[in-house]
């Protein structure tokens, strides 16, 4: 049984709609993916799932450097 029910589902909602900003050219959607991926390092490091934590934070740090990069870039 899920000890913290309904975030796995909320961040599952968070990526999705970061995705969605993403395909909208949106920079905030970086912010989005910034949020939900520490979430689901939050969670996984609950869970003891050690290997996807590391992923979820190489995809913290990518998505920190998608939202500095797309700053410099004139749309």
């Amino acid at each position: 049984m899920e000890a913290m029910p309904g975030i796995s589902w909320f961040l599952t909602f968070l990526s999705i709609v970061g995705a969605v900003m993403n395909v909208r050219k949106m920079r905030s959607s970086f912010a989005v993916y910034t949020i939900a991926n520490m979430g689901w390092v939050a969670v996984d490091i609950y869970y003891g799932v050690y290997a996807q934590a590391a992923l979820f934070v190489v995809f913290t740090v990518i998505s920190i450097w998608g939202w500095l990069a797309w700053g410099r870039r004139p749309f």
